[in-house]
C-alpha cells in the first residue's frame, strides 16, 4: 500500500510542479454559501455537532461533585429498646430508636480518583471529531455538487447557443432549397431531407432545454433559489479547477474527509478499549454531608444538627458491564475500523489515478478539437459555395453543416469533461475554495 502511494506521488509530481490557489467566480461562491444556509441536511449535521459538544461537556461533568438533598419521614414498629431494672423488681424499657424518624440532609460526593472518566471523555471528543468531519465532508461534496451544476448550466447555455446557430443555418439552407425546388434545380427529396434534419436539430434543442431545466431544479433544491434564468453566462474558464501542486496524494491523505473520518473511528475504538480496561479499577470519592435528624441518644426524639466527612472506595468485583466482553468487542471494532481505513486509502488511490487519467484523456481530446473545428468550418464554407452552383448535393451540404456544429458541441463537451475531471481531483484532495 505504501508503495502504491509512492507511485501516485511520483506520477503526480511529474505532472504537477508548483502550488497554485484555486479561484472560482464570486457568483459560484455565493451559491455555495446559500446552499450551506438553505439545504436542510447541513442544518441537521450542525445539530449533530452541537449534540456531541454537549456530550463532551456531559462527560467532563463526571469530574465535578454530585450533590443530593434528602427529606424523609419513617414510622417504625417495633422500635428497638433496652430493658433496665428499676431496683424494685420492675423493669423499664428505654428506646434506642424513635418510632417517628425525621431526616433532612444534604450530601456531597467528589470523585478523587476515577480512571474511567478520561477515556470516556476522549471517546466523546472522538465522536465530536467524527461529526465535525462528517459535516466538513458533506459541505465539500455539497460545494462541488453545486459547482458541477453551476458549470453544467453554463455548458448547456453555450450548447443551446451553438444548437440555435445550427437551427438557423438549417433554416437558411431550407429557404435556399425551397427556391431551388421552385426553379426546378432541386428535388423534393432535398427539401424533405432538410426538413427532417431541421426537426432533429429542434428536438435536440428541446432536449437541451429540458436538461437545463433539470439542472436549475437541482440547484434550486440545494440553494433554495427559485427561477431558471439567473445564470446566463455562456462561457467558462476551463482552468478554474486546474490544481497545480507537487503532491496531490499528500494533500488527499491530509484533507480527504472520508479518510479523516475513517481515522477518527480508529481513535474512538482505541478509547473504547481503554475504557473497558479501566472499568475494572476502583473509584475513590470524597464524601461529606450535613443535616438535621432525630434518633440520637439520649434524647432520641429531639431533632439535632449532624454532619459527616470521609472517603469512599468502590471496588468492582463482578461488574454488570462485563469489561472482558466489552474489551473483546472494542478490539474487534478497532480492527474493523483499521480495515475500513485501509479500504478507504485504496479507494482514494484508485480515484486519484482515475482522475489523473481522465484529465490527460480530456486534455488530448480538447487539443485536437480546435483543429477539427477549423477543418469543419472550412468544409462548411466550401460546401455552401459549391451548393449554390450545384456542384454538390443537398446531402453533402447538410453533412458539412452538421459536422461543423457537432465539432463545436464536441469541443464544449471536452471542455466540460476536463473541468469535471479537474474538479474531481480537487474534491479528492479536499480543496476548499469557498
Amino acid at each position: 500500500m505504501k508503495a502504491l502511494f509512492l507511485i501516485i506521488s511520483f506520477v503526480l509530481t511529474v505532472s504537477l510542479i508548483s502550488a497554485q490557489e484555486i479561484k472560482v467566480p464570486e457568483s459560484l461562491k455565493k451559491l455555495v454559501d446559500q446552499a450551506f444556509l438553505a439545504y436542510p441536511k447541513v442544518g441537521e449535521m450542525n445539530d449533530q455537532v452541537s449534540l456531541n459538544e454537549v456530550k463532551v461537556d456531559l462527560g467532563k461533568a463526571a469530574y465535578l461533585p454530585t450533590a443530593m438533598g434528602d427529606l424523609s419521614y419513617r414510622l417504625q414498629y417495633p422500635t428497638p429498646y433496652i430493658p433496665f431494672s428499676t431496683g424494685d423488681g420492675q423493669t423499664k424499657n428505654v428506646n434506642i430508636q424513635p418510632a417517628n424518624n425525621y431526616n433532612a440532609s444534604f450530601s456531597l460526593a467528589q470523585p478523587l480518583i476515577d480512571f474511567k472518566i478520561n477515556p470516556q471523555v476522549n471517546k466523546a471528543i472522538s465522536d465530536l471529531d467524527i461529526s465535525k468531519d462528517n459535516l466538513d465532508g458533506f459541505k465539500i461534496n455539497l460545494a462541488y455538487q453545486v459547482a458541477q451544476i453551476y458549470y453544467a448550466i453554463l455548458f448547456l447555455n453555450k450548447s443551446l447557443t451553438v444548437q440555435q446557430e445550427q437551427i438557423n443555418l438549417l433554416q437558411s439552407t431550407l429557404q435556399q432549397i425551397n427556391v431551388k425546388v421552385k426553379n426546378g434545380d432541386a428535388l423534393k427529396y432535398d427539401l424533405v431531407s432538410t426538413e427532417v434534419k431541421l426537426t432533429n436539430a429542434g428536438n435536440f434543442y428541446t432536449e437541451l432545454k429540458a436538461q437545463l431545466s433539470n439542472q436549475y431544479n437541482m440547484l434550486g433544491m440545494l440553494t433554495g433559489i427559485s427561477g431558471k434564468d439567473y445564470l446566463n453566462d455562456t462561457s467558462f474558464n476551463t482552468l478554474v479547477f486546474n490544481l497545480v501542486t507537487d503532491s496531490v496524494s499528500a494533500m488527499a491523505r491530509e484533507n480527504n474527509p472520508e479518510l479523516r473520518i475513517a481515522g477518527d473511528k480508529i481513535k474512538m475504538a482505541g478509547w473504547d478499549i481503554l475504557s473497558a480496561d479501566r472499568s475494572r479499577l476502583p473509584v475513590l470519592n470524597l464524601l461529606g454531608g450535613l443535616g438535621y435528624r432525630n434518633g440520637y441518644m439520649p434524647s432520641i426524639d429531639q431533632i439535632s444538627f449532624n454532619y459527616f466527612a470521609g472517603l469512599g472506595l468502590t471496588i468492582p468485583i463482578l461488574p454488570s458491564s462485563r469489561p472482558g466482553y466489552q474489551r473483546k468487542m472494542a478490539v474487534i471494532n478497532q480492527h474493523a475500523s483499521q480495515q475500513a481505513f485501509e479500504t478507504q486509502k485504496a479507494i482514494l488511490n484508485k480515484d486519484l489515478l482515475n482522475a489523473m487519467d481522465d484529465i490527460g484523456k480530456n486534455q488530448k481530446k480538447l487539443a485536437s478539437a480546435d483543429t477539427l473545428i477549423t477543418q469543419a468550418q472550412l468544409a462548411q464554407d466550401l460546401a455552401t459555395e459549391r451548393y449554390k452552383y450545384g456542384v454538390i448535393t443537398n446531402l453533402e451540404l447538410l453533412t458539412a453543416v452538421s459536422n461543423f456544429k457537432d465539432a463545436q458541441l464536441s469541443q464544449l463537451q471536452f471542455e466540460y469533461n476536463l473541468l469535471l475531471s479537474r474538479m474531481t481531483l480537487c474534491r479528492l484532495a479536499g480543496i476548499r475554495w469557498w
